[in-house]
C-alpha cells in the first residue's frame, strides 16, 4: 500500500459567486506576473465576494455547493456551510473574529466549527476551530475571513444553519480606515486566468499535495508550489496537529472500471472526508461523489475500504458514471500520523487486482 499522506499541505477553500452585479475595482491595469500571482489570485475571490458585500457584513451560505460546473469555482466540497467576510484591520494590524458558544436547546445539536482567516497575499495567519474570540495581526489592509459550519447529514442542514448565527467580525477596522469597503486590484483578467490555467495542470501533472504559508515573509512563500496551490484550490493554511486540516489530492484515475481503495483509519481529531473531483476540479456530478467518516463503514479490522464505481452493494461506494476522476482526502484537525503519511488512499486497484497507476508516488 502506497502512502496517502506527505508533510505538506492543508486547506483548501475557494468560495466564489455567481453572476453578480460589477463592483468598484482599481482603475490601473496590474500585468500578472510569478512575482505577484498569489496576490493576483486573493484579490480575485476576495474581489468575488466583495461583490455579495462581504466587506460590509458576514455573507452567509445556507445551500451546499452543487455539484457539476453549476459550482461556482473549481475544488469545492460538501464537507460544511460557509459564511465568509472582507475586514480591514485595526490600528495596530489586528484582525477579530468570533464563535459564540453552542446554546444546548431541546432538538438542537452542536456542530464543527471553525474560522479561517487569509490577507491579501493568500497567506494564511491563523485557523482556529470551535467557540471563542480571536485576534490576528495581519501583514495586509484587508483579510478574507471563511467561517465553517460542519455538515454530518446532507440531507438535513438544520444544525449547520443554526450555527451560522454564532458567527460574528469586527467591521470597525473597515468602518475607520475604509469605510467605502474593499477594492479588488485591477489585475489583468487575461493573464491571471492564463496562468491560472496552466498552474493548475502543472499541479495534476506533478501529483503534488497542496501547499500553503502562515506569511508571505515566510522562507518558502511565493515559490512555484504555493503558485499551483493557490490556482488549484485557493483557500489553505499550514499545518497545525489537531486543529487545522490537511487535504491530499491525487492523479487522474480512469472511472469506466471499478476500483477500489483500502486505508487505515486517520483518526483526525474532527473528521475525515473523500470528494470526487473531473479533470476540470469541479465536484462529478453523480448521484454520491462524496463521503465522510460520520457515514462510512469500517472493515471489520477497522480499515477503510472506499469504492469507485463498483454498485451499491460495494463498501461505500462513490458513482463515477463512467468519468475519469481524481480525489481529495480532507482530514479535519489532522492527526500526527495523517502529518506523517502513515496511511494509504490515493492508490486504486481494480477489482481483480492490479495497479492502475503504479508510477503514482
Amino acid at each position: 500500500m502506497t502512502n496517502l499522506f506527505k508533510l505538506t499541505a492543508v486547506s483548501s477553500l475557494v468560495l466564489a459567486t455567481m453572476t453578480l452585479p460589477m463592483h468598484a475595482v482599481a482603475a490601473d491595469t496590474i500585468a500578472v506576473t510569478e512575482q505577484n500571482y498569489n496576490q493576483a489570485a486573493a484579490a480575485k475571490y476576495m474581489g468575488n465576494w466583495d461583490k455579495r458585500g462581504a466587506d460590509k457584513e458576514i455573507v452567509h451560505l445556507p445551500i451546499l455547493v452543487p455539484a457539476g460546473d453549476k459550482a461556482p469555482v473549481v475544488r469545492m466540497n460538501q464537507d460544511s456551510l460557509y459564511s465568509s467576510a472582507i475586514a480591514h484591520a485595526d490600528k495596530d494590524g489586528y484582525i477579530h473574529v468570533t464563535i459564540d458558544e453552542f446554546e444546548n436547546k431541546p432538538g438542537t445539536k452542536d456542530v464543527y466549527t471553525s474560522v479561517h482567516i487569509l490577507d491579501e497575499t493568500s497567506a494564511s495567519p491563523m485557523y482556529q476551530v470551535g467557540p471563542g474570540e480571536y485576534s490576528i495581526k495581519i501583514d495586509t489592509d484587508f483579510a478574507f475571513i471563511i467561517f465553517r459550519a460542519g455538515v454530518e447529514d446532507k440531507t438535513d442542514l438544520t444544525d449547520a444553519l443554526a450555527a451560522q448565527s454564532r458567527f460574528h467580525v469586527d467591521y470597525s477596522g473597515t468602518q475607520e480606515f475604509s469605510p467605502e469597503g474593499y477594492i479588488a486590484p485591477n489585475y489583468d483578467v487575461a493573464q491571471r486566468e492564463a496562468m491560472t490555467k496552466k498552474l493548475k495542470q502543472e499541479f495534476l501533472d506533478a501529483g503534488e499535495d497542496f501547499f500553503y504559508v502562515e506569511s508571505s515573509d515566510a522562507a518558502d512563500a511565493n515559490n512555484g508550489r504555493q503558485m499551483r496551490s493557490n490556482a488549484q484550490g485557493w483557500g489553505g493554511m499550514p499545518i497545525e496537529v489537531g486543529v487545522s486540516n490537511i487535504y491530499r489530492n491525487t492523479k487522474q484515475f480512469e472511472g469506466s472500471v471499478c476500483q477500489t481503495t483500502t486505508f487505515q483509519e486517520p483518526d483526525n481529531k474532527y473528521f475525515t472526508s473523500i470528494t470526487l473531483y473531473d479533470a476540470a476540479g469541479y465536484m462529478l456530478d453523480t448521484e454520491r461523489f462524496s463521503i465522510n467518516s460520520y457515514e462510512w463503514d469500517k472493515n471489520a479490522d477497522g480499515s477503510v475500504t472506499i469504492s469507485f464505481g463498483c454498485g451499491d452493494d460495494a463498501p461505500n461506494n462513490l458513482e463515477t458514471n463512467g468519468e475519469d476522476f481524481n480525489y481529495t482526502v480532507r482530514n479535519y484537525g489532522a492527526s500526527h500520523d495523517v502529518e506523517y503519511d502513515l496511511f494509504g488512499g490515493r492508490e486504486l486497484k481494480y477489482l481483480a487486482g492490479g495497479a492502475v497507476n503504479p508510477d503514482h508516488k
